[in-house]
C-alpha cells in the first residue's frame, strides 16, 4: 500500500512541475514587449491619404528618409538603423554612433530585413517601397509637402511624443525670433540672400524650404528672397542655371555650398562672378553642404549658430 502511495505522489509531482513550467513558458511569452504580433496598432494617414497601421510604441525604427533621423533621436525614439549617407553630415554622424544605431547603404532591403523593424519611415520616392512594406508597416513621406518644423511635430505624433516636439519647436521659433533682430540691426530689414552649390557640371539654386539652410535664412531670420528666385525656384524648390545666369539670382549675400568632390567651381573664375556685389563687398559665406541639408533640430541649431555668426559678422 506504501508503494502505491509513493507511486500516486510522485505522479502528482510531475504534474504540478509540469504545470508550473507551461505557466512559466506562457508568461514569458507574454512579456515579450510591445514587438510582434502583440505590438498595439494605431491607425495613421499617410501623406499620399493611404491609411495604415503603425505601432502605438515602435521599437526597433528603420530610417532610410534620412532626413528625419536627427528628429527621431531628438527624440530620443527607438531607432535601429539608418542611411549611411547621414555619414556625411558632421552633426548626424556622431549621433548614430553614439546611439549604436546601424548605418545601412542606400537601397539594401536585405539589410533593412535583417534589423527586423517595427516600423520603417522612407521618403515616398523610394525605389523599393513595395518590398519594404512587406518588411514592416512603412511610412513614406514626402519631402516637399512638409514645413520644415511641422515634420518635427509629426514624427513626434508618430513616436508618441507630440509634447515633446511641440516644446522644442516653440524654443527653436523663440530664439529664431531674438536673432532675427540682431541680423536686422546688423543686415538691415531688406537685405537678400541667394543659396547655391555646385554639383560635377551643375550649378543649383534653392528656394525656402530644402534644406542648404534655407529655411533659417528665409523662414527663420526673415531674409528677402531674390525676385528671381520667388518666381521660379521657391514653388520647385531648387533650380539648376547656368555660370552665366548667376547674376540674375543673386542676393545681397550669397550662401555658397561645398557640393562634391566634382565640382571644379569654375564659375567663381568668370566675370559674371566677380562683378557681383555680394563679392565685391566681402558678403559671400561658404558652408559644408553634407551638414547642411538636413532641417532636424540638431542640424537646425548648428545652421543657425552658423549663419546667424556669419551674418553679424559681415
Amino acid at each position: 500500500m506504501k508503494k502505491y502511495i509513493w507511486l500516486i505522489a510522485a505522479m502528482m509531482a510531475l504534474v504540478l512541475a509540469a504545470c508550473g513550467n507551461t505557466e512559466e513558458t506562457e508568461t514569458d511569452e507574454g512579456s515579450g514587449g510591445t514587438s510582434g504580433e502583440d505590438a498595439e496598432m494605431v491607425p495613421y494617414t499617410t501623406d499620399a491619404g493611404e491609411e495604415i497601421e503603425i505601432p502605438e510604441d515602435p521599437q526597433r525604427i528603420v530610417v532610410l528618409a534620412s532626413s528625419y533621423f536627427g528628429n527621431l533621436m531628438h527624440l530620443d525614439a527607438n531607432v535601429a538603423g539608418v542611411s549611411n549617407d547621414v555619414e556625411g553630415s558632421e552633426v548626424l554622424k556622431p549621433l548614430a554612433e553614439d546611439g549604436n544605431v546601424e548605418l545601412l547603404e542606400v537601397g539594401n532591403v536585405e539589410q533593412v530585413m535583417n534589423l527586423d523593424p517595427d516600423l520603417i519611415i522612407t521618403f515616398s520616392t523610394d525605389e523599393n517601397l513595395d518590398k519594404l512594406k512587406a518588411i514592416a508597416p512603412t511610412i513614406p513621406v514626402e519631402y516637399e509637402k512638409w514645413n520644415y518644423l511641422d515634420i518635427h511635430e509629426e514624427m513626434g505624433r508618430i513616436v508618441g511624443k507630440e509634447e515633446e516636439a511641440k516644446e522644442w519647436v516653440e524654443g527653436f521659433e523663440a530664439e529664431l525670433a531674438e536673432d532675427k533682430k540682431k541680423v536686422e540691426e546688423a543686415v538691415g530689414e531688406d537685405a537678400s540672400a541667394t543659396v547655391m552649390e555646385q554639383y560635377a557640371k551643375d550649378i543649383y539654386v534653392y528656394g525656402t524650404n530644402w534644406g542648404r539652410g534655407t529655411e533659417i535664412l528665409y523662414q527663420g531670420l526673415g531674409l528677402e528672397v531674390p525676385e528671381e528666385i520667388q518666381n521660379e525656384v521657391v514653388e520647385t524648390g531648387w533650380k539648376s542655371i547656368s555660370a552665366e545666369e548667376i547674376e540674375k539670382y543673386a542676393g545681397d549675400f550669397m550662401f555658397v555650398g561645398t557640393g562634391d568632390g566634382g565640382a571644379d567651381n569654375a564659375y567663381k573664375d568668370t566675370a559674371v562672378w566677380q562683378n557681383l556685389d555680394a563679392v565685391k563687398n566681402g558678403r559671400v559665406i561658404e558652408f559644408d553642404s553634407p551638414s547642411f541639408y538636413y532641417n532636424d533640430p540638431y542640424s537646425l541649431e548648428h545652421q543657425k549658430d552658423f549663419l546667424v555668426d556669419a551674418l553679424l559678422t559681415k
